[in-house]
């Protein structure tokens, strides 16, 4: 449940303002990566939401806003009482410049890698910031991919089961045999990809690994996950955070919008309604990413 005040917590940062039609019925970005984590019941602490992200068109006030909103923030994790941030999901571009609240966003997120040991989780958005505040090429997708919509088929790295307390490895086993789940289903809507892993200098100056978590046929980078160092950075491309009927949503009002043609549509649509949205794995695997660091 999301709380107030001064108690150890999760912070999740809302990176959109509401979006008409799809917020008033399923909430925001940040009402549901909380009902994820509920949902998902391996996260030990409550969790509160940090807006960050404001309509540019009333940026006179907001700036204010914003300097409270990292001041209240900062201060809960000087205080101790923040146990893991998550970044959500934006219809912004994470390489837009000159835009006040993603140059505030770009400049906690390089002081959250200066604290070290901090878990850190980005979805969608979130990941791509992470990524590129990591020296990672972030941009539009290609013209032959374009889009990638709707719930899609992920290939899973099986490197990822090797690291050491993999947040992954209680979740994908699938029997004692040691079988895991190679594949998962996740809802995606993005045209922007993160192109490759971090520069090999960045991550020698901050004494880290990284891996990507798995591919799909339209983004080779589906993810990253530190594999040993000081940071502890765990991210999504899809949105394991929406329900398929969220999915639809979003569907539909895309398509109203011209943003894909009915063919296109209809595809995307008939997958998101028959492929089993497996996003509710991806759930626990952040509860115990963020407690694995927190014990």
């Amino acid at each position: 449940m999301a709380v107030e005040g001064d108690i150890r917590h999760v912070a999740v940062l809302v990176c959109d303002t509401p979006i008409s039609g799809i917020t008033e019925k399923f909430g925001d970005f940040g009402d549901n990566i909380i009902d994820l984590l509920l949902n998902a019941g391996n996260c030990q602490y409550p969790i509160v939401k940090y807006q960050v992200a404001f309509d540019a068109s009333e940026q006179a006030s907001y700036l204010e806003d914003l300097k409270k909103v990292y001041e209240r923030l900062t201060n809960q994790i000087i205080g101790g009482f923040v146990q893991g941030i998550i970044l959500s999901g934006s219809r912004s571009d994470s390489f837009a410049q000159d835009i006040p609240w993603i140059d505030k966003l770009n400049e906690f997120v390089k002081y959250a890698f200066a604290l070290e040991s901090l878990p850190i989780v980005g979805i969608c958005f979130g990941h791509q910031i992470i990524a590129k505040n990591l020296g990672c090429k972030v941009g539009r997708n290609s013209s032959e991919n374009g889009w990638e919509y709707g719930t899609t088929t992920i290939s899973l790295n099986t490197d990822i089961m090797a690291i050491k307390n993999s947040p992954f490895l209680n979740v994908l086993k699938t029997d004692d045999s040691g079988t895991v789940i190679d594949h998962l289903n996740v809802v995606e809507f993005h045209q922007d990809i993160v192109y490759g892993l971090p520069p090999p200098g960045v991550l020698e100056k901050k004494k880290t690994n990284v891996l990507s978590i798995g591919s799909s046929n339209k983004c080779s980078i589906q993810g990253l996950i530190t594999e040993s160092g000081p940071l502890k950075i765990l991210t999504f491309q899809g949105h394991p955070e929406f329900t398929t009927e969220e999915a639809k949503g979003f569907l539909k009002t895309s398509f109203e919008k011209g943003l894909l043609d009915k063919k296109l549509f209809e595809k995307c649509n008939y997958n998101t309604s028959i492929l089993n949205n497996q996003g509710s794995l991806l759930g626990k695997v952040i509860g115990n990413f963020i407690t694995s660091f927190n014990k």
